[in-house]
């Protein structure tokens, strides 16, 4: 961090502290809504006061710059869609987020790997750099399987090495995308454990599973790699399996898929 950066870091801290406090004014105060904390499941009567870019705090008595009557509405964070592509949306980056944050969603973690079988990372990159002034935030995963099999007529490959560097210079990449070559990661073939090392070597450590039907020393093997989730369970024991094992279930219900009815009981469970 350069010490200019470092300057206004610790100026817009010393801010959001002073807010938290009570001894500076927020730039946003949103008043008389009810607050969940989705920490212990409460609806909270509390301000929000908002400092820049972060919530300084809930609480009663805040006084701002700006102030919002949330009167009868309910404040809650914003949704975070954990794994998705956003190509197969057919939109771009503008009329994605016009048609996700009216209903909430103000995050996304995509997986591009549609736009690197053609373009490689660097349509990755242009595609990031058009969220730039997106009012909703685009984080991405690096895709690990281009091309996806050894049958494609792809655009571009992505290696091990092009996983690391992607990580390194990409603030935005936070991991590697969906393993869908989990054979290749159960059985310990070389391409596939580079790309595993490639994202525990910078530093990000979160790499997304896609393991249809795997079960029993298979699934156990794909889980010691450092797969950390999955999106493909389709039946309540599969999910079942993976859960006890450690795994995060991301449970589809969209256009390709529809497992929220066979999976919801293990949430409810």
């Amino acid at each position: 961090m350069s010490g200019a950066t470092g300057g206004a870091f610790q100026a817009d801290l010393a801010h959001r502290l002073a807010v938290a406090r009570g001894d500076q004014p927020a730039d946003l105060v949103i008043k008389g809504g009810r607050v969940l904390s989705v920490f212990t499941g409460e609806f909270l009567d509390a301000d929000i006061a908002v400092a820049g870019e972060y919530v300084a705090a809930i609480g009663p008595g805040y006084e701002g710059k700006e102030t919002f009557d949330a009167t009868g509405l309910i404040l809650l964070p914003g949704f975070i869609d954990g794994h998705m592509h956003l190509e197969s949306t057919k939109l771009m980056v503008d009329e994605f987020a016009r048609a996700a944050l009216p209903h909430g969603t103000t995050t996304v973690v995509i997986d591009p790997h549609e736009i690197a079988n053609v373009f490689g990372l660097d349509g990755v990159r242009a595609l990031l750099q058009a969220a730039d002034r997106i009012p909703l935030d685009y984080y991405v995963m690096v895709s690990s399987c281009v091309p996806a099999s050894q049958f494609e007529s792809n655009g571009a490959s992505i290696e091990a090495e092009d996983i690391a560097k992607f990580l390194e210079e990409e603030p935005r990449a936070i991991g590697v995308a969906e393993m869908m070559d989990f054979p290749g990661v159960v059985s310990g073939r070389a391409d596939a454990l580079a790309k595993i090392e490639a994202a525990f070597r910078r530093g990000a450590g979160h790499i997304d599973g896609h393991a249809p039907g795997l079960s029993g020393r298979e699934l156990n093997a794909y889980l010691a790699a450092g797969v950390r989730s999955d999106h493909e369970c389709t039946t309540y024991q599969e999910a079942l399996e993976k859960r006890r094992l450690g795994m995060w279930i991301m449970i589809r219900e969209g256009s390709a898929a529809r497992n929220l009815e066979a999976l919801l009981p293990l949430v409810q469970e």
